[in-house]
């Protein structure tokens, strides 16, 4: 995997993913990356080179055979896959520890950074990984796709609890430290927790009598006439219906 700390280069970015069909890492890894070049079309490009199997794929890593797939995703029959080509050319570049790590890699998939969209080795520019390398290589390149301005996504940075003043001063001149405007189970909950806190707190509601005449207190609709009732008489219903039907049975 490179260095999270190695600067994003000004032009775009050419990252392929090869790996086989069935695999469900190599999906993974092609699909995140794809969604990558997609929010930033200017900076990144994928190019996924997918075989038909297992044995096709590993057949043009390791062994550079020439069947087993599309001419595009053909090698040599020089018995030196795909993989060993690229580490040896890496060797003397200022990414020769990730030719090192290329060597070593035989699952799929397989990443890296090039300078051209053809599957050409001699354009490999670095190794970046399997699976879990290229999301973390996608990690870490987001702020620099989004700009040196923009701040990382929400989802990228860790949460910080922080208290947002509301102006109160305990010295004001009202005659209460909060007024809640309803009623109803969100307008008492509030109210009694800011009154266990030691607030002094004044709850205002209006009720509309219903079309049969009916008025209530505090609770809001929902507790008064609304879904309260109706669960209950509904419960009820349901309670009647079983004792006229089921107690013969027994």
């Amino acid at each position: 995997m490179s260095s999270p700390s190695a600067a994003l280069s000004s032009t775009k970015s050419i990252i392929h993913v090869a790996g086989y069909s069935s695999c469900g890492f190599y999906r993974r890894a092609a699909s995140v990356v794809a969604s990558l070049s997609l929010l930033f079309p200017s900076k990144l490009q994928v190019v996924e080179h997918e075989f038909p199997s297992r044995e096709a794929y590993r057949e043009w890593l390791i062994h550079g055979g020439s069947n087993g797939g599309p001419p595009s995703l053909r090698g040599s029959s020089s018995g030196v896959g795909f993989r060993d080509h690229a580490a040896k050319l890496l060797e003397n570049t200022p990414t020769a520890s990730s030719g090192a790590k290329a060597k070593q890699h035989s699952s799929s998939p397989f990443c890296w950074l090039s300078s051209g969209t053809d599957l050409d080795p001699a354009a490999v520019t670095e190794f970046i990984g399997g699976c879990d390398d290229t999301l973390e290589w996608c990690r870490s390149r987001c702020p620099q796709l989004s700009g040196p301005s923009t701040p990382p996504p929400a989802f990228f940075a860790k949460p910080i609890a922080k208290m947002t003043p509301d102006d109160h001063a305990p010295n004001h001149p009202y005659d209460y430290d909060l007024l809640v405007l309803g009623g109803g189970s969100g307008g008492l909950a509030a109210s009694k927790e800011a009154a266990a806190l030691g607030a002094k707190v004044a709850v205002l509601d209006y009720v509309k009598p219903s079309p049969a005449g009916s008025t209530w207190g505090l609770g809001g609709t929902c507790v008064n006439v609304g879904c309260i009732p109706k669960k209950l008489m509904h419960q009820a219903a349901l309670l009647n219906l079983g004792y006229k039907l089921d107690l013969p049975h027994y």
